[in-house]
């Protein structure tokens, strides 16, 4: 239960860190300021949050199924396909520019 527990924190921080990261975003913001830098390391944050949740979660398949188990497996693997996928988009736009 031990790596369970800690999917499913990481899981449930990942969460909330992107609905911060969005509704940060979706704010009007002129020039540069303060709020940039602070999106930027929530952004760093994610991708480390998500890492970490992926691999816990791949290390508690071993143990025992809960639903806990279930939803932080899911929601962990989802988040680190769908970053993947944005990652994957993200590059070969800029790939794209530059060729």
């Amino acid at each position: 239960m031990k790596f369970t527990n800690r999917s499913f924190h990481f899981a449930i921080i990942s969460l909330v860190i992107m609905a911060i990261f969005i509704t940060l975003s979706a704010i009007n913001r002129n020039g540069s300021t303060q709020l940039d830098a602070l999106i930027g390391f929530l952004i760093t944050l994610y991708f480390v949050t998500v890492i970490i949740g992926l691999l816990t979660s791949l290390l508690s398949i071993k143990e025992s199924r809960t639903t806990r188990w279930y939803i932080a497996f899911v929601v962990n693997i989802g988040l680190a396909l769908w970053l993947g996928y944005y990652t994957w988009q993200n590059l070969s736009s800029i790939a794209t520019a530059f060729s």
